[in-house]
């Protein structure tokens, strides 16, 4: 699979984050990297602690991250969960987690099956 090929499968945009980042060696290398991200894993855990600050800090990362990388459909989500935690609209934000959760989940796979295929 190539990493224009990646990016299709994942729902990402691969003419931005090529455009942001300029050469392929590049995002492969930032893109193999998302995984190691903490972000989604602390904005599980502000959530599960009803701890908004935290969940506000962890999206707002995580969303970052997304746009840096061009991580368009799991951007999306993010954004949107952002948006309310900044509000400290807690319900509203959490209830963007499963769908987040779904297109995180798709996002490492498809980073896994590129990273298995490379090697």
């Amino acid at each position: 699979m190539t990493i224009q090929e990646c990016y299709e499968k994942m729902g990402g945009n691969y003419n931005d984050v090529i455009s942001r980042l300029r050469k392929e060696t590049l995002v492969e290398k930032f893109l193999v990297k998302f995984p190691d991200d903490p972000s989604y894993n602390e904005l599980v855990a502000g959530i599960e602690a009803v701890d908004v600050k935290t969940a506000f800090r962890a999206a707002h990362t995580l969303k970052g991250v997304c746009q840096n990388l061009a991580l368009a459909d799991l951007f999306e989500p993010v954004n949107k969960m952002t948006e309310a935690f900044r509000i400290e609209d807690f319900n509203t934000g959490k209830s963007y987690l499963d769908e987040v959760t779904s297109n995180y989940n798709t996002v490492l796979e498809v980073i896994g099956e590129f990273v298995a295929e490379q090697e």
